[in-house]
């Protein structure tokens, strides 16, 4: 196993492990406060801004892996490029902003196409939307940049091996999925609360979400652990 892939590992595992505790949380506080049913609401917003702030909390994660303090310092010393400017992040995040956008409103419009109402709930089919640009788009983006999430995305990425594209590829198909199946169950004849447009999508999304981050983890400790055992 050679360095990079392990610490790739390694990080991923503290990622995984990171939302595996947050996340659940989360959920469990929403039921406890009779707030699930309003997860298409805009009272729901909040919690999608606690979800950012986690990605973004992410981020300063390989600070604390020495590795990769010795890797980016020696990237930083051999290559000119690594260093930012002010002018080039204002670029990234303009860039971050429009495709979020522009990934919303096709949400929007394939949200519709899949027979979510046109002409009212426009608030409930707007939360959802950006429920699923949370949850894909802006991890996908912090970790990769915008360019290799809207690879994912679209299916275009195709580079095999790199642990964390896997993880995140994982994490897109399991949310939508998620909200597919989610779907199913809205037009039967049950008559329950949470069978209202767009709950059972949106619960489906968070569930499928975490899902693939409780597969990830249980891929990612029994590989490190080998790892060591080769090493011995």
């Amino acid at each position: 196993m050679n360095v990079g892939n392990k610490l790739g590992q390694r990080l991923l595992l503290s990622y995984c492990s990171f939302t595996c505790i947050y996340f659940p949380g989360i959920l469990i506080l929403l039921k406890l406060n009779d707030n699930l049913y309003n997860v298409g609401k805009y009272k729901f917003l909040p919690v999608l801004l606690i979800l950012l702030f986690a990605e973004v909390v992410k981020l300063t994660f390989p600070m604390f892996h020495s590795d990769t303090l010795l890797i980016t310092r020696t990237e930083v010393r051999t290559s000119s490029k690594a260093r930012r400017t002010w002018s080039r992040y204002l670029k990234e995040i303009f860039k971050f902003l429009l495709a979020g956008f522009l990934l919303s409103v096709v949400y929007y419009i394939i949200i519709i196409l899949f027979g979510a109402p046109v002409f009212m709930h426009h608030e409930e089919t707007t939360m959802l939307t950006a429920t699923l640009t949370t949850l894909t788009f802006v991890p996908a983006s912090l970790h990769l940049g915008v360019d290799g999430a809207l690879e994912i995305i679209t299916g275009v990425q195709s580079q095999k091996g790199n642990v964390l594209i896997d993880a995140i590829k994982m994490n897109i198909q399991a949310t939508l999925l998620g909200t597919w199946l989610g779907a199913i169950v809205i037009p039967l004849d049950w008559d329950r609360p949470w069978q209202a447009w767009p709950i059972p999508c949106v619960l489906g999304a968070l569930l499928g979400y975490t899902i693939a981050h409780f597969i990830t983890l249980a891929k990612t400790l029994p590989m490190l652990r080998l790892g060591k055992k080769v090493h011995r």
